[in-house]
């Protein structure tokens, strides 16, 4: 059992006692019964009968020699980035200190050294406990720039070069690019959102979501299986000629053909660079859809790239978002979307703190006991336990005066799990093969914010996810009151969010 089922289930056996201690016990006293005395074994053997002038009977030995102990296998240096005594990862995290320089607007109490630290703080809680299979495990932050795409290539030479590194992790938002880099250079790569099937082929990645493309097709079935729009309908797809997202929108496309639609593709420049003139693409598209007789679109491209379209598409034409790309749906990404997103849907495999009409959902044990190791190690430095719903990093303040703090992560805390789990299982002296054949052999394990609560992997299946649904992006902001069930328009907090509106469907 790991250690954050343990501290679950010790708050479970803790009430318990409470509880008993409370009353509903015996008046009388249990008796005891005294132990029954046995009868003394044995100890010497009868001797042998002697008769006058025969030879006594020799009594054979039957006492068995003792089994001889195997040895304990020794701690060896086994791999690259496994010593005798540590296993070295690397962390990568953003450079955040050129983005404020270039004027965007990031919370203060968000910092590269937080986002390294929303790991170090699982490590640390190994560590504490004695490490992993009598190794103490060593983290090495590894950073990029976001505004600048060649400092991937010296984050993956760091990784795979100047450090000596066992795996590499990341929970969003590191380039593709970079990833092929490290996977190439034969690192295990364990990310918590979406990625090529390309990059799942490689056998050194793992993830958390399914393959954009996966995604893609499982988002345009379930919106075939449920829709009013008729089949030979024309349906719009929005891609770029990003890898990724190019074969996120062939798929989508291969699926609306299938289920009988007609289908037009658009794919925007996204290797420019020009975030001006991606947008500006976008916002073309959404023109010439129309234009063609669209009725419904679905758009693949990341949210950074689609405020024209979604400016363009308002109030004219519907569409559907697909989870393929970093944070495209997810809470945070959505709190930076436009006033003109609201209204139209996601589908995704990670989960929003409320479902329609329900109000903010519980947290699951697994869930809860991330939110419990989190608070314990950041209510000081935000000031307060952190909140459902409320992006990473953010402190908000609503019109009751109420206090809102950053949420929990929850793709550090599940990968944390999984690497815990996995590292345990790889053995004494673990080779990367290990590990990832390791991984692949855990079966069902806990997914917080995503899948409805689990996913499996399999020896065929390098990624989480066995689930998505469906979200709405919902308009709120800091002016937006609390309503009866605590929550701002249907969101968590008083920002822009995901309502969930159907059940989960499984992928596949």
């Amino acid at each position: 059992m790991n250690r954050r089922s343990k501290m679950i289930m010790a708050a479970m056996a803790g009430f318990s006692l409470v509880a008993a201690g409370c009353g509903g016990g015996s008046d009388e006293a249990a008796e005891t019964a005294a132990p029954t005395e046995s009868a003394a074994p044995a100890t010497d053997a009868a001797e042998p009968a002697v008769t006058e002038g025969v030879a006594p009977t020799e009594v054979p030995d039957t006492t068995e020699a003792p089994a001889e102990t195997e040895a304990p296998e020794a701690l060896e240096a086994s791999d690259i980035g496994v010593t005798e005594d540590t296993i070295r990862i690397g962390v990568a995290v953003s450079d955040l200190a050129p983005i404020r320089a270039a004027g965007i607007s990031i919370p203060e109490t968000l910092t590269t050294e937080h986002l390294f630290d929303r790991w170090q703080m699982f490590i640390d809680e190994w560590n504490d406990g004695g490490g992993i299979n009598g190794r103490q495990v060593e983290l090495v932050q590894l950073v990029w720039n976001p505004l600048d795409p060649t400092t991937f290539d010296t984050m993956c030479a760091t990784a795979t070069i100047d450090e000596e590194l066992f795996a590499v992790v990341n929970g969003t938002g590191l380039s593709g690019i970079a990833m092929q880099c490290l996977v190439d250079a034969g690192m295990p790569v364990y990310y918590g959102d979406v990625v090529s099937s390309e990059l799942l082929d490689s056998g050194l990645m793992i993830s958390l979501a399914p393959p954009a493309e996966v995604v893609a097709a499982a988002g345009a079935k379930k919106w075939a299986e449920s829709t009013d729009v008729a089949a030979g309908s024309k349906i719009g797809v929005l891609a770029s000629n990003s890898p990724l997202i190019s074969a996120a929108g062939a798929a989508a496309a291969g699926a609306l053909e299938e289920a009988g639609y007609e289908v037009e593709v658009i794919e925007v420049n996204s290797l420019s660079g020009d975030n001006a003139a991606i947008n500006g693409e976008t916002s073309a598209a959404a023109g010439t859809f129309q234009a063609n007789g669209v009725v419904h679109a679905f758009v693949a491209t990341p949210f950074t790239e689609n405020k024209g379209f979604w400016t363009a598409a308002a109030g004219k034409l519907p569409y559907t978002m697909l989870d393929t790309a970093s944070s495209q749906c997810s809470v945070f990404g959505l709190s930076r979307a436009p006033i003109e997103a609201a209204g139209s849907e996601c589908v995704t495999a990670f989960d929003h703190p409320t479902t329609e009409g329900a109000g903010i959902r519980a947290d699951s044990a697994f869930e809860a006991g991330c939110r419990t190791a989190y608070d314990a190690r950041y209510t000081d430095y935000f000031g307060g336990p952190s909140n459902s719903g409320v992006p990473s990093g953010s402190i908000l303040t609503d019109t009751a005066g109420t206090v809102l703090i950053s949420d929990y992560p929850p793709q550090e805390c599940t990968i944390t799990h999984i690497l815990e789990l996995a590292l345990t299982a790889a053995g004494i002296n673990p080779t990367k093969q290990d590990l990832i054949d390791a991984t692949l052999a855990l079966g069902e394990v806990d997914f917080a914010n995503g899948s409805n609560g689990t996913g499996t992997f399999a020896p065929d299946k390098p990624y989480l996810a066995d689930s998505v649904h469906t979200i709405r992006i919902t308009a709120a902001s800091i002016e937006t009151p609390p309503g009866p069930d605590g929550t701002y328009n249907g969101c968590a907090a008083p920002v822009n969010c995901g309502i969930v509106i159907d059940d989960w469907s499984a992928i596949g």
